[in-house]
């Protein structure tokens, strides 16, 4: 179906989401930190970019900016549970530079792959 760039720190969080993205048909091509999610985005040429905000290098806010700048009609979805120890919320910030969807985690899967379906405006079934 869609080629879907996840960028994101965790290891963890990444396997999740690729795992849960292919099995609703879809490819994945992953990245680490924003800075590596740039040079994967110029290489892949994703149809979505799923990225967290809090990351080593490059962070997401920064990321969703260039992103923004390089391709306008690029879909975005921004992720994040806030700051290690900290309850703030960074999905307004990323939503008014450029994010088309918020994605607080936790989250539960159903949830991410009806977001992830709207901003690829499929159907769901």
């Amino acid at each position: 179906m869609a080629k879907i760039l996840v960028i994101d720190d965790s290891e963890d969080i990444r396997l999740l989401l690729r795992e849960a993205l292919q099995s609703a048909g879809h490819s994945v091509v992953e990245a680490a930190d924003g800075e590596e999610g740039i040079r994967s985005y110029r290489e892949h040429c994703p149809d979505l970019v799923m990225t967290d905000i809090v990351m080593p290098n490059k962070e997401g806010l920064e990321t969703i900016m260039e992103l923004r700048r390089e391709s306008p009609a690029l879909k975005i979805i921004a992720m994040s549970g806030g700051t290690r120890g900290m309850v703030i919320s960074f999905l307004p910030a990323a939503k008014k530079l450029g994010a088309d969807y918020t994605l607080p985690k936790p989250f539960n899967l159903t949830e991410m792959l009806a977001i992830v379906d709207d901003a690829l405006g499929l159907a769901r079934h």
